[in-house]
């Protein structure tokens, strides 16, 4: 139960995560790096309360070794700077489908943590999450031209990368109290700063501006991640990288409702994958120990996914004039794959049936563009008998 409990405040802080895109919206006017050291000025005024509640040391933060430090500030700021600055410039479609796979870089990494299994409800929970991040980012994809795109991609990605890896390394730091991230805000917090003089100028906020960034340090960036640690500390890492595949899927819907954003149906089907996938790869936190069933076991869950970013530009001369043209299509794309393999005793040999079945995400886009291959058919594996 303390498992549980532990898990369900983790989700609780990817609910919350939810928010962030929502309140950004809000702070577009304001530096990247000028709202992120805002916003943890306001995470770290958080701290008195939590010690209060936790009944911890303050000074808690400063008996931990400095790779502890160098590790939490780094993530925190170069995750939230690069996310802050690259969405606002980056093509929507291939962004949310960077920072979906962070969720899938949690699971599969975590299998590697001492003590921790993959098991087959963590990998077909993740696939039926990442396929509803697609079918979530196929419904708002543009076929618009991005300069620098290749730029800010990156940017998102490097912080998927960060965070993923950070949120799997604090699994093992369970010495390192929840209640220390006060401090850790207020070092990140000052760094941004220092970075913001730096780099960009200051912009005075509004009243609007400014009630965002404090909305965006005490839920997304303060209490969030205070619910996110502790979970990944205390319960089911696994679970928890399955479950936050619901967070776009929130997102979206908070934006269509407090912004001028259109509320589309299609996330409806978006949001039953993900939150069916989360529930599926929660599992192993209501289940008691018991003798494996064989043909659970033999299953297997296998996806793809991937974004085509397809260019081409003319330019020719006739009767002496100039005549250009150019076309732009993104286009994410994907597949989901699983089956079971069993046997079956009989006599001496024992014969190994095989089923198995698909399910193909096939954007508009692909399906009307005739200048793109259609994907080769997948074959049947072929039986084997032992």
């Amino acid at each position: 139960m303390n498992r549980l409990a532990a898990s369900l405040i983790g989700a609780a802080g990817i609910v919350l995560w939810a928010s962030e895109t929502t309140f950004v919206t809000y702070t577009t006017g304001i530096p990247p790096l000028q709202t992120v050291a805002i916003a943890f000025f306001f995470a770290a005024a958080l701290s008195p309360a939590v010690w209060f509640f936790t009944k911890s040391h303050p000074l808690a933060a400063f008996r931990q070794p400095l790779r502890v430090w160098a590790l939490t500030v780094v993530s925190l700021v170069g995750y939230h700077a690069c996310i802050y600055y690259a969405t606002q410039k980056a093509p929507p479609a291939a962004a949310a489908l960077l920072q979906g796979t962070t969720p899938l870089m949690i699971v599969l990494g975590s299998a590697l943590l001492p003590g921790e299994r993959l098991r087959w409800w963590h990998i077909l929970g993740t696939t039926l999450g990442l396929l509803g991040v697609l079918i979530l980012v196929d419904t708002g994809g543009q076929a618009t031209t991005y300069e620098g795109a290749v730029f800010y991609l990156s940017l998102i990605g490097i912080a998927a990368a960060l965070w993923g890896l950070y949120s799997v390394v604090t699994r093992t730091q369970a010495e390192v109290p929840t209640s220390a991230l006060g401090w850790f805000y207020a070092a990140s917090a000052l760094v941004s700063f220092v970075a913001h003089l730096g780099l960009e100028e200051w912009a005075q906020p509004n009243v609007t501006e400014w009630s965002a960034m404090a909305a965006l340090g005490i839920l997304p960036m303060g209490l969030a991640i205070y619910f996110w640690d502790h979970g990944l500390k205390r319960g089911d890492i696994q679970a928890l990288g399955a479950f936050s595949y619901v967070e776009p899927f929130i997102g979206a819907v908070l934006v269509a409702l407090f912004t001028s954003a259109a509320f589309d149906t299609s996330l409806l089907w978006s949001g039953a994958l993900v939150v069916g996938g989360a529930v599926i790869a929660s599992a192993g936190l209501f289940r008691q120990d018991s003798p494996s069933i064989p043909a659970l076991e033999n299953a297997y869950v296998s996806a793809s996914a991937g974004y085509a970013f397809n260019s081409v530009d003319t330019s020719r001369t006739v009767n002496g004039d100039n005549l250009t043209a150019d076309f732009n299509a993104h286009t994410p794309f994907g597949r989901v794959e699983g089956g079971y393999c069993g046997e079956t005793p009989v006599a001496i040999s024992r014969p190994m049936r095989h089923s198995k079945v698909q399910a193909f995400l096939c954007p508009a886009t692909l399906r009307r563009r005739r200048d793109l291959a259609p994907s080769p058919p997948t074959t049947t594996p072929t039986q084997r008998q032992r």
